[in-house]
C-alpha cells in the first residue's frame, strides 16, 4: 500500500476539489455568542430597573381588605444578582397585622391576621393572589363584619415571694 500525498488547504482557501469551505471563523462565533449574552443581560438589568419603580407611588389598593380601616405601606428590600437590580417587596396594614408578601411578578401571598377578620382569615390566609383579584376583593362589599376585639381584663401583676431564710 503506498502513501499518496494529498493537498490539505488553509481555512478559508479552495479545498483540493475547487469548491469554497463554508467554514465560520470561531472568532465570529465567539463575537456572536458575546453580544448575545451581552444583550440578555440588558434585557435582564432593564426588567429588574422596571420592577425596581413598579410601586413607587403606592400599592394598586389603599385600604386594607381585612380591617377596612388602615392603609396598605410597601416596604421594598432591593437585592441585586450579579449586579442585576431585584426587589422583594412586603405590604403592610396600618392597623392591623395582615401582609402581603411577593410572590412573583404581581403575585402576592396573603397572610391574614385570624383575630381580625377570621372569614378572611379562613378564606384568604396562605393563598397567592395577582393583582386583579386583590382589586376585586377591595371593591367588593363583604358581608362579614370584621370582629371586634373586647378589652382584655386587666391582670394583677405577678408579685415576689421571697422565700429565703433571713438568718
Amino acid at each position: 500500500m503506498a502513501i499518496i500525498p494529498t493537498r490539505i488547504g488553509l481555512p478559508g482557501t479552495a479545498a483540493t476539489d475547487g469548491t469554497p469551505s463554508p467554514r465560520i471563523p470561531v472568532e465570529m462565533i465567539a463575537g456572536i455568542f458575546g453580544l448575545a449574552m451581552v444583550g440578555g443581560y440588558a434585557v435582564l438589568y432593564w426588567r429588574g430597573l422596571q420592577a425596581t419603580d413598579r410601586y413607587k407611588d403606592g400599592f394598586v389598593i389603599d385600604a386594607c381588605p381585612v380591617c377596612r380601616e388602615g392603609h396598605l405601606v410597601v416596604v421594598s428590600r432591593n437585592e441585586r444578582f450579579l449586579g442585576i437590580p431585584r426587589p422583594r417587596r412586603t405590604v403592610h396594614c396600618t392597623n392591623c397585622r395582615s401582609v402581603l408578601r411577593e410572590a412573583g411578578e404581581r403575585r402576592w401571598r396573603y397572610a391574614v391576621d385570624r383575630l381580625d377578620n377570621p372569614a378572611l382569615y379562613n378564606r384568604l390566609n396562605g393563598q397567592v393572589l395577582d393583582e386583579h383579584m386583590l382589586l376585586g376583593l377591595a371593591s367588593q362589599s363583604l358581608d362579614v363584619e370584621p370582629a371586634v376585639q373586647a378589652p382584655r381584663p386587666p391582670t394583677e401583676p405577678p408579685a415576689f415571694v421571697d422565700d429565703e431564710d433571713q438568718s
